[in-house]
């Protein structure tokens, strides 16, 4: 694999180089982040490796990069290759901070580009012009005009049902979604670009800030990915912080954090059955609502 990649980004920059040094700096469930080094000509690169098998999320993950790339950082990438079992982009040179978690300011900053991308990048509907992957699992993102519908069938209905094809009934799919949109219809939010996977475990620190490589975007209500943060992240307050002072959050936020949160705990109980008691509780809070 690094010789094949070697061999592509040789040709891409007309110039010899040569990996003598890999290095892995981020691991998701489908990709591995590299700086990959040649030391002879003091150059270096961060690349991104996920097999072919998830080739569909790969492609979409890397436009909607460039799509997020005015808000939130976004190195540019010079090169999209493959090899015989792989798929891989490699960023420009950018710094990296190894083995470094995120400092308050760095925080509050991302926060305040995520108030902005929401603020700025609206859409009459929500939804995406495709399905996205969040994680590995299909997210689906047919556009619909009402927040309640969308959010009861294409999150939680959905989610419930593929844990429902596993074997794991949680509850009554039918009675979950249509207490969901009974909670939610009043809430009519403009539907903003969500980058669908602000998690503390899917961060890059660099020079230039706070880099999220892997994104599930979709246009829905922003306090969405804001329940992906306080879902996993209760230490969130630095964050919060630069959000609330760039863009307010409407009345009625606290409540729906509540609703909200039970997506993300569907999404990783696919991974880490131990959840499943959490999931339980929280589905109990939105029953009691």
């Amino acid at each position: 694999m690094w010789q094949s990649i070697t061999k592509q980004i040789s040709e891409c920059m007309d110039a010899p180089f040569t990996i003598e040094k890999h290095q892995l700096l981020l691991h998701t469930p489908d990709s591995s982040y590299y700086r990959i080094t040649d030391q002879k000509h003091a150059v270096s690169f961060v690349v991104r490796i996920t097999p072919k098998s998830m080739v569909a999320k790969f492609d979409i993950v890397t436009r909607n990069l460039a799509i997020m790339a005015d808000w939130l950082v976004s190195p540019k990438i010079i090169l999209y290759g493959t090899t015989s079992d792989q798929c891989f982009v490699v960023f420009q040179p950018f710094d990296v901070k190894e083995n470094t978690s995120p400092l308050p300011d760095e925080w509050y900053e991302l926060g305040k580009c995520f108030a902005r991308m929401h603020q700025r990048c609206q859409q009459g509907m929500y939804g995406w012009e495709e399905d996205t992957f969040i994680f590995q699992q299909i997210q689906p993102n047919r556009w619909q005009k009402n927040w309640a519908s969308f959010f009861s069938e294409q999150r939680i209905g959905w989610q419930l049902q593929l844990h429902q094809e596993k074997g794991k009934h949680l509850i009554n799919i039918a009675d979950m979604t249509s207490v969901i949109h009974r909670l939610l219809h009043h809430h009519h939010p403009d539907p903003s670009l969500l980058h669908g996977q602000l998690v503390p475990d899917n961060i890059l620190v660099t020079s230039a800030g706070l880099f999220l490589p892997d994104n599930a975007c979709y246009c829905g209500d922003r306090e969405l990915d804001l329940a992906w943060l306080t879902t996993f992240s209760p230490d969130c307050d630095d964050f919060m912080r630069g959000y609330t002072e760039t863009w307010r959050l409407p009345q009625g936020f606290e409540t729906r954090q509540v609703i909200y949160a039970l997506y993300p705990l569907l999404v990783q109980l696919h991974d880490n059955p131990e959840l499943e008691a959490r999931v339980q509780h929280h589905i109990a809070l939105i029953l009691a609502i």
